[in-house]
């Protein structure tokens, strides 16, 4: 195999290994933007408490809390933890006037949450399920979508590099 033809292959391997950041970068972009489209109303939110949980996750990953009010109700949203004692669930429950949502796993991909205790959020809601929500200009989904975009653009220069390499690459591979 010529050396030429071994560094078209690694320029190939890399492209595509590249092409798979973007692309997700920009799946998820889309799923954000497709997810605020059911929303229709907007309400002012705050962020409860950024907080670390003590067991199954990382010890670095925090998690976001936040609630928001539509017609006198208040729902919080909060991680999804299967422990019933778990402080959060203790301190977060269901009752008449408050209605709990979960999420499973990071918020935005994000171990390190973007958010801060008190901060003000725009929460946009559908106005037929309260429940369905998106945050208005999420800082940690945004941050995600931007990374994968960002890593992808510079993940493709190492194709560029070894196809500019094949053009003066000479003889043969194990000769």
């Amino acid at each position: 195999m010529s050396s030429r033809i071994l560094f078209l292959l690694i320029a190939g391997v890399f492209f595509v290994f590249a092409s798979i950041f973007l692309i997700i970068g920009i799946i998820y972009e889309k799923i954000y933007q497709n997810n605020m489209k059911d929303c229709d109303k907007e309400v002012e939110g705050e962020v409860l408490e950024v907080t670390k949980l003590n067991f199954g996750s990382r010890l670095t990953d925090t998690y976001v809390i936040y609630q928001y009010i539509v017609n006198n109700h208040k729902y919080i949203v909060k991680p999804c933890i299967l422990l019933k004692n778990a402080d959060i669930n203790l301190k977060y429950t269901d009752s008449e006037n408050v209605t709990c949502i979960t999420y499973m796993g990071r918020h935005g991909m994000s171990g390190q949450t973007k958010y801060r205790t008190g901060e003000d959020i725009i929460v946009k809601y559908n106005s037929n399920n309260p429940k369905r929500h998106e945050i208005l200009n999420d800082k940690d989904k945004i941050f995600a979508s931007k990374v994968f975009k960002i890593v992808g653009k510079i993940l493709m220069i190492l194709p560029l590099i070894f196809l500019i390499i094949s053009f003066f690459a000479k003889g043969q591979v194990g000769s």
